[in-house]
């Protein structure tokens, strides 16, 4: 049966308006204690204190706090809104912040988020534990890996420092890389959790699945021909390695190619699965105006792991679907489709670029330098790893200060690095064997979505699974070059959709007649 509809996300909070009513009169009482029954008394000292500015800030926060309230009583009983900032807003949310900071405006971004963000995934969640233990089984081992982390946050910490971060907004002011990588992986932890509570409790699970769809390619089509635009101006684009690559609205090529990898995985799964009787349910110029637009800003990224790693998710995605009567019936229509897109995508590169997508690949592809120099790293890395610091590792982010102390003195790199590019080393190093309980959580899904392929009640519910595989093969295969398991926007973007893609599958399953 399918899951009971949420009656407590209302109910369960108390009418706002005596409290509002009671912050209201207590500002009140606090105005006309400070400065009139105190200074009567002879007690003008605290009336001193509180100077004019002090006096805004004081009825500025007392007006925060009611307005943070009655958001809270808005947000709680709407957490699919939640869900769609994730996916939709955050990066967005994070250039504006960006460009504030430019301008010299730092809007405290982190806690703000923390305020807005995390404390009502909390509130949404905490009651649906039992729901979430029970449905997602792989899940508890992310949990229980951010529980490991926090501990070694707290006392095992290398306390590794990047000086570009010093003051920064990611970090909180201080630098510190392990609260930077702790924050986005409890991130990662909540956004599963909260995607999941949403599609399983939510009562119409395909609407919010199709609108969210549809926001998603309306939204990323026009940031893509915002990065295509920008692209030859070097607006959206910038010199790497003797390339001009793509950023989109990110700061540097590689996250905005893995957002793209991602995202193109996903799209090209929805191609599928928006076939035979659910054809009806997204429209057709959306869905493939939103793929071809969004493949061309992909490949101005020219990342060699992205394109790689889409290329293989690509082919499973279309081989697995071929076990859908759907997909086998449009097969003419669906492969002439791909065919004509991807020269479409690559004329409209070559005429941006004015270069052969293919030169310009085999060019980076020759360029060896970038991958050198990690293979050095790792080796490093790798010779520090001995019979007694595999158990236990090094320390939170000691990996991050061996590369820092790696680079600081080198000639050819004037700005010492942090990252190891190499989730798998990283983790191995800094939290030993225990590290890899990371991994354990998506292998642990890919395992349940290929026993759920095999098992599907009915043929077209395989794409879902389909999508989830693909989507954890770029995800573990990204792992690999770059810092994807915490890096970024897209470990909480693939962390969101192969939870809302599990949890779908759920739903329909259960609607199955038996």
């Amino acid at each position: 049966m399918t899951p009971s509809p949420p009656t407590d996300w209302k109910s369960a909070l108390p009418s706002g308006k005596p409290l509002v009513a009671l912050l209201a009169g207590l500002g009140m009482l606090l105005a006309v204690l400070v400065y009139l029954i105190l200074p009567a008394l002879g007690l003008s000292s605290l009336s001193e204190s509180l100077n004019y500015q002090r006096l805004v800030l004081l009825f500025g926060a007392g007006v925060g706090a009611i307005v943070y309230w009655q958001y809270w009583r808005f947000i709680i009983p709407r957490p699919q809104l939640l869900v769609a900032f994730v996916i939709l807003g955050w990066p967005l949310a994070a250039l504006g912040n960006g460009h504030l900071l430019a301008l010299g405006v730092n809007i405290r971004f982190t806690p703000l988020l923390m305020l807005m963000l995390m404390l009502p995934m909390l509130r949404i969640i905490v009651p649906h534990i039992g729901l979430l233990w029970r449905q997602l089984p792989w899940l508890k081992y992310y949990a229980a890996f951010v529980v490991w982390l926090g501990l070694y946050y707290v006392f095992y910490n290398a306390n590794a420092t990047d000086p570009r971060l010093s003051g920064g907004e990611s970090a909180m002011g201080d630098g510190a890389v392990s609260l930077v990588q702790l924050v986005a992986y409890v991130y990662c932890l909540l956004c599963v959790a909260l995607s999941a509570v949403t599609v399983l409790k939510i009562r119409n699970f395909r609407g919010f699945f199709d609108a969210l769809n549809q926001a998603l390619l309306w939204v990323s089509a026009l940031e893509s021909l915002v990065t295509i635009a920008g692209f030859p101006f070097q607006l959206t684009s910038m010199m790497l390695d003797g390339f001009l690559r793509a950023i989109g609205i990110f700061s540097h090529p590689n996250p905005f190619a893995h957002h793209m990898g991602i995202l193109m995985v996903y799209l090209l799964g929805l191609y599928c699965y928006y076939q035979g009787d659910r054809k009806h349910r997204m429209p057709t110029a959306l869905l493939w105006g939103g793929l071809a637009i969004n493949l061309v800003a992909f490949l101005l990224g020219l990342s060699k792991t992205a394109i790689s790693a889409f290329a293989l998710c690509a082919l499973i995605i279309f081989l697995l679907n071929l076990a859908v009567p759907a997909i086998r019936r449009s097969f003419t229509r669906i492969a002439i489709s791909l065919v004509t897109l991807l020269p479409l995508g690559l004329f409209i590169f070559e005429a941006l670029s004015g270069k052969s997508f293919f030169g310009i690949m085999e060019s980076r592809i020759n360029e060896t330098e970038s991958m050198n120099w990690r293979a050095m790293v790792w080796q490093d890395l790798m010779a520090d790893i001995d019979l007694t610091t595999i158990w236990l590792g090094h320390g939170f982010t000691s990996a991050n200060q061996t590369v820092f102390n790696l680079t600081f003195n080198d000639a050819k790199n004037a700005n010492p690095l942090m990252m190891v590019h190499n989730a798998y080393i990283a983790l191995l190093y800094d939290l030993g064997l225990m590290g890899y309980l990371m991994f354990v959580a998506p292998l642990g899904l890919m395992l349940q979505s290929a026993r759920g392929w095999m098992n599907a009640a009915k043929p077209a519910l395989r794409t879902e699974h389909t999508i989830i595989i693909a989507l954890t093969v770029y995800f573990l295969f990204a792992c690999g070059f770059d810092e994807m398991s915490y890096m970024f926007d897209a470990p909480q973007l693939y962390w969101t959709l192969v939870s809302i893609l599990s949890c779908m599958a759920l739903r329909e399953t259960r609607e199955c007649p038996a």
